[in-house]
């Protein structure tokens, strides 16, 4: 095999990966990039219900400044819905009913969550959430009515 033909397929090769970086590194940023109400409504359980409204003093900040969580709520159903957005690479997200009541929900990813959802009405939640090294957790909120 010639040099020149060596050549040709290494380059052929590089790009390759190269591009491969690029899908992947963009799938990323689009995933960072969405809007955490989007994330909820994407993740309704019966597709119908949408999330309007935050909780009442809701999104939180992270410490340092290194992300924020978002949770919302939609009173028909009762449901809640949590997001942590990082600033910070990775981000990590839970929810669960205060009175132990139902599973509680994990999720994490690079620079967004994914959406956690759990049905609480007439109960309170607590929700967790962080950033890169940090991380908070908020106790007997969001009380249904």
């Amino acid at each position: 095999m010639s040099l020149r033909r060596k050549r040709a397929r290494g380059t052929w090769a590089g790009a390759a990966v190269v591009a491969a970086a690029v899908l992947v590194m963009s799938s990323a940023t689009a995933a960072q990039g969405a809007e955490p109400r989007a994330l909820c409504n994407a993740a309704v359980p019966d597709g119908a219900l949408k999330y309007t409204q935050d909780a009442e003093g809701w999104p939180k900040p992270l410490p340092n400044g290194q992300g924020s969580v978002y949770l919302y709520y939609e009173g028909q159903t009762g449901y809640n819905c949590a997001v942590t957005v990082s600033n910070a690479g990775y981000a990590d997200v839970g929810i669960r009913r205060t009175d132990g009541a139902g599973a509680p929900r994990w999720s994490n990813g690079s620079g967004t969550s994914g959406a956690v959802f759990i049905q609480a009405k007439d109960a309170c939640i607590d929700v967790s959430g962080a950033a890169g090294d940090r991380s908070a957790a908020w106790f007997g909120t969001n009380c249904g009515a």
